[in-house]
């Protein structure tokens, strides 16, 4: 069975996309795997690591906003 798994680099760095052919700032991998064998793999920028999450479903969490429920109201 064909899986692909994504892998977002601790440390970003400049290099060419495998997907767009552009000189970007490269944030993560896909490996493409069958069973439990590699057998490709892909360096991607962040905004074709975005694209490829968001049509494999498999894209990250974006906070928008944070919400602190524990702090009480001053004046209530």
């Amino acid at each position: 069975m064909l899986q692909v798994k994504f892998s977002y680099f601790a440390r970003p760095r400049r290099g060419r996309c495998n997907c767009c052919d552009r000189q970007q700032t490269l944030e993560g991998k896909i490996l493409l795997l069958e069973d439990t064998a590699l057998i490709g793999d892909l360096i991607l920028c962040g905004e074709c690591v975005a694209a490829w999450g968001e049509l494999l479903g498999q894209g990250r969490e974006k906070v928008v906003q944070e919400w602190n429920f524990s702090e009480e109201k001053e004046g209530a």
